[in-house]
């Protein structure tokens, strides 16, 4: 019923333009209706360069807003990077919009400046700020969806980008329609049908002369290499590899869901480290658990990004104990897990609350302080840790303790956590106050030597007070004269703890 009231509503628009007009709308209709991409009350911010593309985008939504009952905005990112042609740009799309009562903002970024800053390439760079730029506007203006003006024959493009690079299902299934709040009403339109429209409507368009430029990868595919594969294999490979790229969509959805039911089964997140249990691993189809290993580098590294095939495939033929992979994560067996760490914290220094809670967002944890009098009879009771008895939920995958407790009168100074420096030292409590190598102590304790960087080492003054989770040091230990108690308690933050009771 609601799909014959859009229809209706829409029919009159439809039916009243040119060929290529009433095509173009209607695809864009069943694109919104079979994705489900706008919802009545919407609004939807338009992401408008002034590229053909953009502007059949722009105006094929705003004939079809009033009668599905969303309102659109428009933004415009100046990328600064053509000069006065870039001020034109942004006077076009401003002067349309104005002429149709939609409200727009421009922005403003350094496109080549970011690009040496995060050591990428100009294209990567301009993708980074557009997007910028419009997740920050969405929110700015309390935009539900994000409209991008991708078409058939950048999907066909992407593809062919993918599948050289190396990529797997979900990579070769191209650029998905809904992505969160972006969506993309053209990815069904070809560029010939989007330029075409352009001129029946007498739009405003821009021409990028970067677009032309044959040293950007995108250029080269779109201007040589797709044009061969008309002339060599099939005069309608942009179709054709939009098919394939759907098709690889439906059955990337599948597996993908699949594989997160299983990553909660399988995996545990403590701190900043993603585990995955290697047996369990070991048991399920390929196609699962290896897009368990790619979720566990997504959640380590915080990307949504997929991993590069080369490096799938060497994590499930298990190449060495330890793997290196983009956005400098490490992929590390050990103790019949597979370990994903992020960096190294930097410098990390706090000073931790006396009585109070600390949260230490970079070693993923909260540490909890109370002080409180001796009692006559007291005797320390360090909660260990408990990982071995089946069903039971474990405090820790890598500590041995979480709590401990020192002569307050002793650490009286302010007490920091840091993480381990070269040369660290300290007289570990039952070793009759015997120093020992920090190193030498987490060999023995058979800590993984990734997981070490993330061990909080508590300092009073100068002098190591407790190793976070493993051992106080015998100079702040309670004695017989001791009248004041502090307690420190190490809470990590936990994911599915449930699931590595087994350790």
């Amino acid at each position: 019923m609601l799909l014959w009231a859009i229809e209706t509503a829409v029919g009159e628009v439809i039916h009243t333009t040119s060929d290529v007009e009433s095509m173009i709308l209607g695809k864009v209709l069943k694109t919104i209706k079979k994705r489900d991409m706008i919802q009545s009350g919407d609004l939807v911010l338009c992401a408008v360069s002034g590229g053909p593309d953009s502007m059949c985008m722009l105006d094929s939504l705003f004939r079809i807003s009033h009668d599905l009952d969303f309102k659109i905005c428009v933004g415009h990112l100046h990328h600064h990077m053509r000069g006065e042609q870039a001020d034109k740009d942004a006077e076009v799309v401003a002067e349309f919009c104005s002429s149709k009562g939609i409200p727009v903002t421009i922005g403003h970024a350094n496109v080549f400046g970011l690009a040496e800053d995060l050591g990428v390439g100009i294209e990567e760079a301009g993708r980074i700020a557009r997007y910028r730029f419009l997740f920050q506007l969405s929110e700015e203006v309390g935009a539900n969806k994000i409209a991008v003006g991708h078409n058939m024959n950048d999907q066909a493009e992407t593809v062919i980008m993918r599948l050289a690079r190396g990529a797997g299902t979900q990579g070769l299934a191209g650029i998905p329609p809904v992505k969160g709040k972006v969506i993309r009403p053209l990815l069904y339109v070809s560029r010939s049908e989007i330029e075409e429209y352009c001129l029946k409507r007498q739009l405003p368009v821009i021409t990028d002369v970067y677009n032309l430029d044959l040293r950007y990868t995108r250029n080269l595919v779109r201007h040589r290499i797709i044009p061969q594969m008309q002339e060599v294999f099939n005069p309608s490979i942009v179709e054709t590899l939009c098919d394939t790229a759907e098709v690889l969509r439906w059955d990337a959805e599948f597996l993908e869901n699949t594989a997160r039911d299983v990553f909660e089964d399988v995996t545990i997140k403590e701190g900043r480290v993603t585990l995955v249990n290697e047996a369990s691993l070991d048991a399920l189809p390929e196609a699962i658990s290896s897009r368990v290993l790619e979720l566990s580098w997504r959640e380590c590294s915080g990307k949504i990004d997929c991993l590069n095939v080369e490096h799938v495939i060497r994590l499930m033929e298990k190449e060495g104990r330890t793997l290196s992979l983009p956005e400098s994560v490490t992929a590390h067996s050990h103790g019949g897990y597979l370990g994903f760490y992020p960096p190294a914290p930097e410098a990390l220094d706090v000073q931790v609350k006396v009585p109070g809670v600390t949260p230490v967002s970079e070693l993923g944890l909260t540490i909890k302080a109370r002080v409180f009098d001796k009692p006559g009879d007291f005797t320390p009771q360090v909660r260990n840790v408990n990982r071995s008895n089946k069903g039971e939920i474990p405090d820790s995958l890598f500590m041995v303790e979480l709590t401990a407790y020192a002569d307050y009168n002793i650490c009286r100074d302010v007490i920091r956590v840091r993480t381990r420096k070269p040369g660290d030292r300290f007289k570990p409590l039952g070793m009759r106050g015997k120093e020992k190598k920090l190193q030498d102590f987490f060999v023995s304790m058979g800590v993984s030597r990734y997981y070490r960087d993330f061990v909080p080492i508590f300092v009073c003054g100068d002098r190591i007070f407790w190793v976070g989770g493993f051992r106080l040091s015998d100079e702040f230990k309670v004695t017989k004269s001791t009248s004041t108690i502090l307690e420190l308690t190490i809470e990590p933050f936990l994911r599915r703890r449930q699931n590595c009771a087994n350790i």
